[in-house]
C-alpha cells in the first residue's frame, strides 16, 4: 500500500502543537508494517534547524492554481532514524517567513491560499515524481482542500482525514469571500456543507469529503457527537457514523525515553535514568529546580506544565486554585493568551513556589518532563494529549480531567492505577485531586508503585499504526464500492 500523508507541520522540520509530533512519528510506525509512505509539507523558513539533508528533487514544478499557474520546487529528507521520505514544497512567498501561521497571537491574511496551495502541489509533483498513492491520509483543516480536490475531480485515491482538534478555533473558518482560492464547484450539493456566502469551514470540509476519518483518541470520537464539545460540526460527524474512527495517538518511544534522552546533560546537572533506577529522576528534579530558580526541595513536589496557554487548557481552574495551593512547586512552559502569561508571570513575581518560561523550548520541555514529579493538564477537552504519554513515560505522573484522550490514559482507581483524575470542570474538583495526589506523594511506597505503574505503560505506535493500517484498508474498499 502507497500512502501519501500530508501535514502543516511535521517534527523536526517545523512544530507548533502535537500535530508535528504525530506527523513526525506515526509513519515511522507505518512503515514498520510494510506501508510504502511518505510525507509532505512545507519548507519553511526555520527548516534548517532540522539540521536535516535535504536533497533536490525537483527544481521546478508547474501548480495550477484557480485563474493561474504557479509552481514550485521539492526537497526531500528522511524522518530522523527511518527510511520515510520527506517532501518539502518550496514556495518562498508562502512559506519563507518567519512563522508557520502566523505572528503569536495572530494568522497570516493568506494562510488558506497558502494551504490550497500545499494541497494542489501535493497533486502537481506525484506524476514527475513517478510515484502516486493510494491512500492521502489528510491532518487537520489545513490539508481538507486535498479532499475537496480529490472529491470534485473524481481522482483515483482514497482520502483519510485525521482531526486532531475540532475545538471551535481550530477548524479553518475563513470569509466566504476568499473560498474563490479554493476551486470550488458550488453547484455540488454537497459543497453546502461546509460553504456558504458568508464563510467557508475546512473542517466541515475534510469531515464532507473525505472516505474514512479519525479523531485522536476513542473517547473524543464519541465526544466530539455531543452539540457541547462538537462545536458546530457535531452534525457531520453524527451522519458519518461508522466512518469516524477514534485512534488513541502514541508517542516516539525513541525520542521520549528518559534512559537516552540527549537533553538530560550531565554537565547541567541532568542524568538519564530508567524504571529500575530512578536516582537520575532525583537528579532531574534537583537540577531543575536550579534552572528554573526554585528552592532546592527534594520533599515538596514539583508540579508541571508544559501546555499552550489557552482556554482549552483548563487554565482558568488553574488560576482559580493557585492562590491558595500550598505544599508544592509549580514549573509552567509555554505561550498563549496574554491574560494567562501575565497572570502566571505575576506569580513567579512574587512567589518563589512558581517558575514560569513563556516560551517553546524543546530542551526544558524534556527536562521539565524528566524533573517533575506530578504533570498537570485539568483540560476542558483534549482529543488525545500527548504531554500526559510522554510524563508518564518519564515515570511523572499526571493530574487530568476525565475527558477525551485524557480519559483513555490515565487511571486512578485498581491495580494500574498511573494517575490523579477528576471529572466535574470546576476548581473545587481539580482542588480534591491535587491534594489526592500531594497526600499520595507523602507515601513513598504508594508513590513508587504510581511511578512504576508510569513507566509500565506503553503508548508507543504499534497498536495504534495496525488501526490506521486498517482505516486505509477501508478507505481504500469505500472509494470502490
Amino acid at each position: 500500500m502507497k500512502v501519501l500523508f500530508v501535514s502543516a507541520e511535521v517534527t523536526p522540520f517545523a512544530k507548533v502543537g502535537g500535530l508535528a509530533d504525530v506527523a513526525g512519528s506515526l509513519p515511522k510506525a507505518m512503515r514498520q508494517l510494510g506501508v510504502d509512505i511518505r510525507v509532505v509539507m512545507p519548507k519553511y523558513k526555520g527548516v534548517e534547524n532540522a539540521r536535516a539533508e535535504l536533497r533536490r528533487v525537483l527544481a521546478g514544478c508547474a501548480v495550477p492554481m484557480p485563474g493561474w499557474t504557479s509552481g514550485c520546487a521539492l526537497d526531500e529528507a528522511t524522518l530522523p532514524g527511518s527510511d520515510v521520505p520527506v517532501y518539502l514544497v518550496e514556495h518562498n512567498d508562502y512559506f519563507w517567513r518567519e512563522h508557520i501561521y502566523g505572528p503569536p497571537g495572530g494568522a497570516y491574511p493568506d494562510n488558506l491560499e497558502r494551504l490550497s496551495f500545499l494541497c494542489r502541489a501535493a497533486l502537481a509533483v506525484l506524476e514527475p515524481l513517478g510515484w502516486a498513492p493510494d491512500v492521502f491520509h489528510l491532518n487537520d483543516w489545513h490539508t481538507a482542500p486535498l479532499a475537496i480536490l480529490v472529491r470534485q475531480r473524481g481522482l483515483p485515491h482514497a482520502t483519510v482525514f485525521t482531526a486532531h482538534n475540532l475545538g471551535g478555533g481550530y477548524q479553518g473558518v475563513f470569509p466566504g469571500e476568499q473560498a474563490w482560492v479554493l476551486g470550488i464547484d458550488a453547484s455540488q450539493p454537497w459543497t453546502t456543507k461546509f460553504l456558504s456566502p458568508s464563510q467557508v469551514n475546512l473542517a466541515r470540509a475534510g469531515l464532507t469529503c473525505a472516505d474514512m476519518i479519525s479523531t485522536v483518541s476513542p473517547t473524543y470520537a464519541r465526544e466530539v457527537r455531543d452539540p457541547a464539545i462538537g462545536a458546530g460540526v457535531d452534525d457531520l460527524v453524527r451522519e458519518r457514523g461508522e466512518d469516524v474512527w477514534g485512534i488513541l495517538n502514541g508517542i516516539d518511544y525513541d525520542f521520549w525515553n528518559p534512559a537516552t534522552d540527549r537533553f538530560l546533560d550531565p554537565a547541567d546537572g541532568y542524568a538519564n535514568f530508567g524504571p529500575d533506577d530512578l536516582s537520575g529522576k532525583a537528579a532531574c528534579k534537583a537540577a531543575l529546580q536550579a534552572e528554573m530558580g526554585l528552592p532546592p526541595r527534594a520533599d515538596v513536589p514539583l508540579m508541571a506544565m508544559v501546555t499552550r496557554l489557552d482556554a482549552q487548557k483548563g487554565l482558568d481552574l488553574v488560576r482559580a486554585v493557585l492562590p491558595d495551593l500550598s505544599g508544592v512547586q509549580l514549573v509552567i512552559l509555554g505561550t498563549g493568551a496574554h491574560e494567562y502569561e501575565n497572570f502566571f508571570a505575576q506569580e513567579a513575581q512574587v512567589r518563589s513556589d512558581v517558575a514560569v518560561a513563556l516560551k517553546f523550548d524543546e530542551r526544558l520541555a524534556h527536562r521539565i518532563y524528566a524533573g517533575a514529579d506530578m504533570f498537570l493538564m485539568p483540560s476542558r477537552f483534549e482529543p488525545c494529549g500527548l504531554g500526559q504519554m510522554i510524563a508518564l513515560r518519564y515515570g511523572t505522573i499526571p493530574i487530568v480531567r476525565a475527558t477525551g484522550g485524557l480519559a483513555d490514559t490515565v487511571h486512578e482507581d485498581g491495580p494500574h492505577a498511573n494517575g490523579f483524575v477528576f471529572t466535574d470542570y470546576s476548581a473545587l474538583a481539580l482542588r480534591a485531586a491535587l491534594d489526592r495526589a500531594i497526600a499520595a506523594y507523602r507515601d513513598k511506597r504508594l508513590w513508587a508503585r504510581l511511578v512504576a505503574n508510569a513507566m509500565a505503560c506503553d503508548f508507543s505506535w504499534g497498536a495504534s499504526a495496525r488501526r490506521y493500517l486498517q482505516l486505509y484498508e477501508g478507505a481504500l474498499a469505500k472509494k470502490h464500492l
